[in-house]
């Protein structure tokens, strides 16, 4: 009987030793799965026989203790609540009055069940606040750390030209025409970028570029992503803080909005009131290849090039020649509020991560359309087959509204010329391109239309980027190599030789023909008359053809005079004499008194 006495003893131990370990079992797990620590729990998993040792469990309630206890069992059973082993039977073990009766196990919650999990709000979490703000800041960090030289990301060297035919001769029925070719080079700095082509979605005020090789060539990479407002501003007069306008999400569509928003209000308020001083100017170029003209008016001209037409071969020839003139009116300027650091232009939510996987970086630093030109361009291509040197200079007196009246060259030059003009802004019939001969019609149209209103609205012709690292304007430094090409015909001509004198005459007549070979080199052919130092008597006179490639003519006369000491007398001598299209030299006169006359004049 005291066997059987200890083994339930055992069991009943053994049984509350399983419960309390499931128990403290679920309550771990249920707190780990709702991400709740516990702390301070410390378990004895081992079930002992030996009756002496007290299971002890911290920091739970005071119920658990007193059931895990079991020296408390063991020491609160009197000698009166023990039977005599000798006389108890197995059926009274299990009486109440024989054993202590075991409380049922009661397991209450360390914590209250949690009735509902709730996520969390990012932004109240301080780490994350944190990290998001950081991530904002970043932008700054990193765009004030990008590396590169702002004159040079925004260079181009345009044109190499490394061989080329220097000169070149050609032979015409009565001309003899000489192409030369010249290199040269020509550099340009200009901050105002000519828009000449359908980029204004990349181009309107407050647009952020990447300051590269495509903004030079005049199609810039846009960087689209979430934006903060900005702040536009036009400069008609009287407008005063009606002249400005905040932007809050600035896209193409938006801001494009916004600026005729501020239009109507002056078509509205001011326009009756006030006028619009037109900024006009004007620039023209001989023209000799794309990278020149190029470089020279700040535009991408490979593509007004399809507008205007030019027969760059026919240049390059000596077959024509031609200039192009660009003239500009601004109506007005809408301009960009500098913002105080980079990140004042990107939305909360962008970080810099972002903004190199669109391509910023050293190479690629970000810039903003900081201003917009408004108003219409006038591009105007005066072209002729003259060959004359004096195409420039005469094309310069009809841009310039010269009186070229009664200069023969110059009205030659013209009668030869053909003149193309395209215009981008203004009026509807102003787009369109024209072609004429008789430049007062091109010299309407600069004269009409140049005024803003709303039938001859502004269109964007140039603009301003600015870096958005520290500012700065960005410059576009343009260099180039090209060939000048000048065609110069030289007209045939003739001497006439004329002796009426009483003597017998000498005449020497020489010049020197130029041409050139395949490769340009200049080749010189030394001629002389073939009645050269032959007696001539009176009456004499002949006439000897020269083509327009000959220089450095020289012509020669002597008189027999009969006397011993002087046995020949020069009478003529004219030297480097320039062509004509004929000059006549005549001797007459005696031995003694020769006379002599070259007409016309040299």
């Amino acid at each position: 009987m005291k066997t059987t006495k200890k083994l339930l003893k055992s069991f009943a131990q053994g049984l509350l030793a399983v419960m309390l370990i499931n128990g403290f079992a679920y309550i771990s797990d249920f707190k780990t799965n709702n991400n709740v620590f516990l702390s301070g729990i410390t378990e004895d998993n081992s079930a002992k026989e030996t009756t002496d040792k007290n299971v002890i469990t911290e920091n739970i309630s005071d119920e658990t203790k007193n059931v895990v206890s079991d020296n408390k069992i063991d020491n609160n059973l009197s000698e009166k609540n023990v039977l005599d082993e000798d006389t108890q039977t197995d059926g009274d073990l299990l009486n109440t009055d024989s054993v202590q009766a075991i409380n049922p196990i009661t397991i209450n919650p360390i914590v209250d069940p949690i009735k509902s999990i709730e996520e969390p709000i990012i932004e109240d979490i301080p780490l994350i606040r944190d990290t998001l703000k950081n991530e904002i800041n970043d932008i700054d960090k990193n765009i004030y750390g990008l590396s590169y030289n702002p004159d040079k990301i925004l260079s181009s060297k345009g044109e190499s030209v490394d061989s080329f035919v220097p000169a070149q001769g050609f032979d015409t029925p009565n001309k003899y025409i000489v192409v030369k070719r010249e290199k040269k080079s020509i550099s340009d700095s200009t901050a105002d970028i000519s828009i000449i082509d359908s980029i204004n979605d990349r181009t309107y005020p407050g647009a952020i570029q990447l300051a590269n090789r495509n903004l030079v060539e005049n199609k810039p990479d846009i960087i689209s992503c979430k934006r903060k407002p900005i702040t536009i501003s036009v400069d008609l007069p009287g407008m005063s803080e009606d002249g400005s306008k905040v932007v809050n999400s600035p896209t193409y569509s938006t801001v494009n909005s916004s600026i005729n928003s501020l239009l109507d209000t002056w078509n509205t308020k001011y326009a009756s009131k006030y006028t619009i001083p037109t900024r006009m100017s004007y620039t023209d170029a001989m023209v000799y290849s794309k990278s020149q003209l190029s470089t020279m008016f700040g535009c991408n001209f490979k593509i007004l090039d399809k507008a205007l037409n030019i027969d760059f071969n026919s240049i390059f020839k000596g077959e024509k020649q031609a200039m192009v003139v660009a003239y500009k009116q601004i109506f007005y300027t809408v301009s960009v509020d500098a913002p105080e650091k980079p990140s004042d232009l990107f939305g909360d939510n962008v970080s810099f991560h972002e903004l190199a996987l669109k391509g910023v970086d050293n190479e690629n630093p970000p810039a903003y359309v900081s201003n917009v030109a408004y108003g219409r361009t006038i591009y105007v291509k005066l072209e002729t087959t003259s060959k004359s040197a004096n195409v420039k200079a005469a094309f310069k007196a009809l841009v310039s509204n010269q009186d070229i009246s009664g200069n023969t060259e110059y009205e030659d030059i013209l009668e030869q010329s053909s003149f193309t003009a395209t215009v981008l802004g203004g009026g509807a019939e102003a787009h369109n391109k024209v072609v004429t001969k008789d430049f007062n019609e091109i010299q309407n149209i600069i004269q009409n239309n140049s005024v803003y209103s709303p039938k001859n609205p502004g269109y964007p012709i140039s603009y301003t980027s600015t870096f958005l690292k520290d500012n700065r304007i960005a410059t576009v430094n343009n260099k180039t190599e090209y060939i000048e090409t000048t065609s110069t015909e030289y007209t045939n001509g003739k001497i006439v030789l004329d002796h009426s004198g009483a003597y017998v005459a000498q005449f020497e007549v020489t010049w020197d023909e130029v041409s050139y070979d395949k490769d340009g080199n200049e080749i010189i052919e030394h001629k002389i008359w073939s009645g050269s130092d032959k007696d001539k008597t009176a009456h004499f006179n002949t006439e000897i053809y020269l083509k327009g490639n000959a220089r450095n003519i020289s012509v020669k006369a002597w008189e027999c005079t009969g006397l011993a000491w002087e046995w020949w007398r020069q009478v003529i001598d004219a030297q480097n004499i320039p062509l004509v299209k004929e000059r006549t030299f005549s001797i007459w006169g005696t031995t003694l008194y020769p006379n002599k006359s070259v007409e016309p004049e040299i």
